[in-house]
């Protein structure tokens, strides 16, 4: 079986082997003992579930883990979670240019905390209330950024999804509303268009808990009158890329 890694989980495998920690021994013994049986052995191996169902996942340290995968011929590693290495971290010094320069932009920023916001999020049924909720005022863009000369942010359900269900799970009490797949909770976004109005884009969901309409205007500090609730069945629950 071959073994391979992201690029993201290399780099973090590499970090912790120049740092010298006992930690980068574990996780190649670990990954020892997986190309061997990958189901069974060190770390506690457990399958995931929902989005992340076709993976697997063993402990190396408390609240510390990698991800993997694997066929019959290759092993690949998709996460690992880890701690800085001690003595691993250095700060870098601001020159006083760039820290005048930092808190001018700091300065000018006050005070608009309420500007209109564009960005995506998801509602929660049982307890009638938004989470999930990634947001960017208006004004830091500076040009259209999607379809139809729209803007709204650039990050996506899925992968806000994949790493709050890590946290979720593996950095406190494994409580949450992130479970399961991430398509399968209301969820919706916004887009702001250069005309000045808004839209929230949205599945069905959203005729069945209206209420949840009043809570996106407050959260991303919509103007009423120029918002509107638009349908598409990209986000009906249920509805995903794939």
């Amino acid at each position: 079986m071959k073994l391979v890694f992201t690029k993201s989980a290399l780099d973090v495998y590499n970090t912790l082997k120049q740092s010298g920690t006992e930690t980068a021994a574990k996780i190649k013994d670990i990954l020892k003992d997986a190309l061997q049986h990958p189901e069974t052995g060190l770390g506690s191996p457990s399958p995931l579930v929902g989005e992340l169902s076709s993976k697997w996942m063993r402990t190396f340290n408390p609240g510390e883990f990698l991800v993997y995968s694997f066929s019959k011929e290759i092993l690949k590693v998709h996460h690992i979670e880890a701690g800085t290495p001690k003595g691993g971290f250095k700060l870098e010094g601001f020159s006083k240019e760039e820290e005048d320069a930092v808190m001018s932009l700091m300065s000018a920023n006050r005070g608009h905390g309420s500007d209109p916001k564009v960005g995506i999020f998801w509602y929660n049924r049982s307890t009638h209330s938004l989470f999930g909720i990634v947001s960017h005022r208006v004004s830091d863009y500076t040009k259209a950024n999607a379809s139809g000369g729209r803007i709204t942010c650039s990050e996506m359900h899925e992968d806000v999804w994949k790493k709050e269900y890590y946290r979720q799970r593996y950095h406190s009490d494994g409580k949450g509303p992130f479970i399961g797949a991430y398509q399968d909770k209301p969820r919706g976004r916004v887009f702001y268009n250069l005309d000045g109005t808004f839209e929230v884009a949205v599945g069905k969901w959203l005729e069945e808990y209206p209420e949840a309409y009043d809570l996106i205007l407050k959260e991303f500090d919509l103007p009423p009158k120029k918002t509107s609730a638009k349908y598409a069945i990209h986000w009906d629950i249920g509805q995903s890329w794939r």
